[in-house]
C-alpha cells in the first residue's frame, strides 16, 4: 500500500473546495471528504460557535482514515499557520504525506453574505502570505462554471501517473 495523503484544498470561498473534494472522493473508492461545512451542520446550535469543535473533529476523521492507509481530502479556507501546523501534525503521526493545494478563482457561486465580505478581505491577505511562506503549496487555476477543468487539473496534480 503506497503512503496515505492528507489533500488540504484551501480557497476563498466560492472556488470550489467542496465540489471539487467531493468529485474527488466519488472517483476515488476509499477516499474520505472531510468537510467542516457538513460536520459543523451535525452540531446543535448556532454553527458559527462551534469551529473550534468542527476543527478538532476534521483532525480526528483525518487522523483515524489516515492511520488506516486511506488518503483524506479537507476541503477548508486555512490561513493561519497555527491552523495548517494542525493538519501538518496529522499528517506527520499519520506517517502521511500532505498535500497543500490553493484554488484561485471561483468554480462556484459565492454564498458569502454582504456582512462577511470585511473578513474576507483579512483571509485573502491570510492565504496570500500562507503561499509566499509555503513554497511547496500547489496553485490551482479555477474559472466560474468550470467545474470539470478545475476538477482535471486536480487529477493530474493529484494522480499524475493515471492515463487521461
Amino acid at each position: 500500500m503506497s503512503q496515505p495523503r492528507l489533500v488540504l484544498l484551501n480557497g476563498m470561498p466560492g472556488a470550489g473546495k467542496s465540489t471539487l473534494a467531493r468529485r474527488y472522493r466519488d472517483d476515488h473508492p476509499g477516499v474520505l471528504c472531510a468537510d467542516a461545512d457538513d460536520l459543523r451542520t451535525a452540531i446543535g446550535g448556532v454553527p458559527a460557535d462551534h469551529d473550534e469543535a468542527t476543527q478538532r473533529l476534521v483532525l480526528a476523521l483525518a487522523a483515524a482514515h489516515l492511520a488506516s492507509g486511506y488518503d483524506v481530502v479537507v476541503p477548508q479556507l486555512v490561513v493561519s499557520p497555527e491552523h495548517l501546523a494542525r493538519f501538518e501534525e496529522v499528517a506527520l503521526d499519520a506517517g502521511a504525506e500532505l498535500v497543500e493545494v490553493v484554488l484561485h478563482g471561483g468554480v462556484v457561486d459565492s454564498r458569502v453574505p454582504d456582512a462577511a465580505v470585511e473578513h474576507l478581505v483579512e483571509y485573502a491577505h491570510g492565504l496570500a502570505d500562507l503561499l509566499v511562506h509555503r513554497p511547496g503549496t500547489h496553485r490551482l487555476a479555477t474559472r466560474h462554471g468550470d467545474v470539470d477543468a478545475a476538477y482535471g487539473a486536480l487529477v493530474d496534480l493529484l494522480d499524475p501517473d493515471l492515463p487521461a
